[in-house]
């Protein structure tokens, strides 16, 4: 008796520059260094988390909009995260899921950054 195993998880796009989409699937392990570019306050009634969009380029000088893959964090339980702020550079490990249509990484583990970019396989 034959069984059909299930499909492989559709891979998730994540915003590129040149307007090409590049994917990765569902569920996997991503590192990432990136600027802190927004972060999301969570009201007060609503569920306790905290959460921020990196983007893994700075914006050039006289350019307010950042490049880049954008990646939003979100910690479970947390209303704010001591040195986690806008312009922080961060460098995030975790498993990619989407929620609201964006690639998402819950509760990743992180490691602050100090200064200018970092060369991302450091």
């Amino acid at each position: 008796m034959a069984t059909s195993a299930a499909p492989a998880p559709q891979p998730l796009p994540r915003a590129g520059t040149g307007g090409a989409a590049r994917r990765e699937a569902h569920g996997a392990l991503v590192r990432r260094v990136g600027l802190v570019a927004a972060v999301r306050l969570a009201a007060a009634a609503g569920p306790v988390r905290f959460a921020v969009d990196l983007v893994t380029e700075a914006p050039r000088p006289g350019r307010v909009s950042t490049g880049g893959d954008r990646l939003r964090l979100v910690w479970i339980g947390q209303r704010r995260i001591p040195g986690i702020e806008a312009g922080r550079w961060l460098r995030v490990e975790g498993f990619l899921s989407e929620h609201d249509d964006l690639p998402t990484v819950f509760n990743p583990r992180y490691e602050l950054l100090a200064g200018a970019p970092h060369d991302p396989r450091s």
